[in-house]
Formats: C-alpha cells, sequence, structure tokens
C-alpha cells in the first residue's frame, strides 16, 4: 500500500489529465471535488489514524461510526461505489447536525430558530446534486478515489511479486 504523501502526490500529478478531457467552465467544480477526493473524502478514511482522517482535525470524531463499520479496503475501496457511500455518509452527519442545531437553537432563541428551520437544507441538497456542477464536483471525487485504488492495486502486486 502506498503512503499518505505518495496519494496525495499522485493524485495531483494526474489531475491535469483529467482536466484536458473536461469542458473548460467545469474545472473549478471538477477540481474542487478531486482536492476534496484526495484529502478529505479519501478510501483511506475508513483508517483512524490515516492522513485525511487526520486532515479533519477535530471533526475526525464524525467519521468514527464509518471506520467501525468500514473495514480498511473493503466498501470503501469500491471505485464510484465507495466514494458514493462516504459523500451520502458525510451530507446524512450533516442533516443530522443540522437537526440537532436547529433543537439546541430552539430551546436558546425561538426566532432565530424559526429563521434556522426556514433554511430549506434539503432544497439546497437537491439543487446542489441535480446541477451540472455538482455532477463534475461529485466526478472529481469519484475519478480522486479511482487513482487511488489503482495506486493502491498497483503497490500490493509490485508486493506480492518481490
Amino acid at each position: 500500500m502506498a503512503l499518505g504523501r505518495t496519494h496525495d502526490l499522485i493524485n495531483l500529478v494526474a489531475l491535469p489529465g483529467f482536466l484536458y478531457y473536461l469542458p473548460k467552465e467545469f474545472y473549478i467544480p471538477f477540481s474542487a471535488g478531486y482536492l476534496v477526493g484526495t484529502f478529505l473524502l479519501s478510501p483511506d478514511i475508513d483508517l483512524p489514524n490515516s492522513k485525511p482522517t487526520k486532515r479533519w482535525s477535530l471533526l475526525r470524531c464524525l467519521w468514527s461510526p464509518y471506520q467501525s463499520f468500514s473495514r480498511h479496503r473493503g466498501i470503501s475501496h469500491l471505485p464510484v461505489v465507495g466514494s458514493l457511500l462516504r459523500l451520502l455518509y458525510i451530507v446524512g452527519v450533516i442533516i443530522f447536525l443540522y437537526f440537532v442545531m436547529v433543537g439546541i437553537v430552539s430551546f436558546l432563541d425561538r426566532s432565530f430558530a424559526r429563521i434556522l428551520a426556514d433554511f430549506n437544507l434539503f432544497s439546497l441538497l437537491n439543487e446542489l446534486f441535480r446541477s451540472e456542477l455538482g455532477l463534475y464536483f461529485v466526478g472529481g471525487i469519484v475519478c480522486a478515489d479511482i487513482v487511488h485504488i489503482i495506486l493502491d492495486s498497483i503497490t500490493s502486486l509490485i508486493k506480492r511479486l518481490t
């Protein structure tokens, strides 16, 4: 298995190759998704002491439930499926935290709670994931994962052969 720095470097080197085939108007959302996929939502987020997990700093505790049900190189390392699973997981965490925040604020300040409740998180998420920009963002995450998984496969094969 390649080291975290190697994954980061190879992923960054591969990014221009993906951009070459994309329309220029989608460079930013794709690159943003690719960088999020490389540094924050890597398949190695299933390891408690991995670089991607440590990059979450104080928020890395949010990944503990995911790490408990996902063994390393299991579903997390399946192309597309692992990417979408991690993305759905973090969206679920955001939704959960939103409702916790609405509940806490409703105890403290009812007028602010009404304003917060009027903010339609589901409409925002729906708009984000139905837009072309959202599609290219998710595509960037998936492509970053594919490069990661290919590198893991190559390094594992080399280790078995030597």
